[in-house]
């Protein structure tokens, strides 16, 4: 999608969603190309899905760390 269609119907400016764009780019999240006058955006699902899967993990470390807390202060 285009910057513009991102932005359509969003209360996030379009140079804020192209910041969030290129974030998510470095990461290697989304991806783009130019297309005539614009430049079209891509989500990499695979990437997407690592990321959730690291997320999740990361969360079950907290939520057992802080059962660890809860349990030693109880």
């Amino acid at each position: 999608m285009s910057i513009t269609k991102l932005a359509a119907g969003s209360n996030v400016t379009r140079q804020g969603i192209t910041k969030h764009l290129h974030v998510m780019e470095n990461a290697g999240l989304v991806s783009s190309r130019r297309h005539g006058r614009e430049r079209l955006w891509q989500v990499d699902q695979c990437r997407v899905q690592e990321a959730q899967r690291y997320l999740e993990q990361i969360s079950l470390q907290w939520d057992r760390a802080l059962e660890r807390l809860r349990a030693f202060v109880e």
